[in-house]
């Protein structure tokens, strides 16, 4: 299916992102596991991918910051000597009353979940406009296409919905070159990051009454890059369970 494709996943060595590595490493494409403090994790998830048959490195870099970022897409096309597909994954998620967040944590999470996409996306773009094909997909949230208030999580909701204002402009000015750009945005998702009472109060507030698998997360993205999605571009595609319907 992705055959001769090579792929960057930010923040790829856990949760969402190793299994959007994984997913991209087994329908065959060559993979970049991003990471930044989590070697022996991203190095796991690179063996992985070795075990299924496609070629797969690591590269430490902090892509919140423009030299980490070009660090990461230039040590792919080095590595694995292209870059067809970028996955935009990483990203702190910062829960606390907005009154209560402090200037630095505002900024780590509009660097992490923001910035990092436009840093990324810059330095990647150049390479798929000149062979005239790419995919770049940006991990979103549920209800980044909504005006609302998110009291506890507003600056990580302010920059998932730049996010998507984001993808849309850059879709716009890279649909002529051959590159699509999307959004999956999930909702509640079996990460580990809650706790099991916390998790099981969440899912009684879904319409199916359960998270997401990391496999249904990457499953959309997989879709996105493939062949069967090349007339879709400045998309999100919710993986939500019907979360906010």
């Amino acid at each position: 299916m992705l055959h001769g494709r090579v792929a960057l996943v930010t923040g790829g060595g856990t949760g969402i992102g190793k299994a959007i590595c994984l997913a991209l490493g087994r329908a065959g494409a060559n993979v970049m596991v991003n990471y930044r403090f989590r070697k022996t994790q991203a190095q796991k998830v690179a063996n992985e991918i070795r075990d299924a048959g496609s070629e797969a490195s690591v590269v430490r870099a902090d892509v919140s910051v423009t030299g980490g970022a070009e660090k990461a897409v230039e040590g792919t096309v080095q590595s694995l000597g292209r870059i067809d597909i970028l996955v935009n994954n990483v990203g702190e998620f910062l829960h606390r009353p907005l009154l209560k967040v402090k200037p630095e944590q505002w900024s780590d999470a509009i660097d992490s979940n923001l910035n990092s996409v436009f840093y990324c996306s810059s330095y990647a773009s150049p390479h798929m406009r000149r062979r005239k094909w790419g995919r770049i997909i940006n991990i979103g949230v549920a209800g980044c296409d909504s005006i609302r208030a998110f009291p506890n999580t507003t600056a990580y909701n302010i920059a998932k919905t730049g996010v998507l204002i984001l993808t849309k402009s850059l879709a716009k000015e890279l649909a002529p070159f051959g590159v699509t750009v999307n959004v999956v945005a999930p909702g509640l998702a079996e990460t580990g990051a809650l706790s099991r009472r916390a998790m099981k109060k969440a899912k009684k507030g879904l319409p199916m009454r359960r998270a997401a698998t990391l496999d249904e997360i990457a499953g959309a993205v997989l879709f996105l890059v493939s062949d069967d999605a090349t007339y879709i571009t400045g998309s999100c595609i919710p993986v939500s369970g019907g979360w906010l319907l």
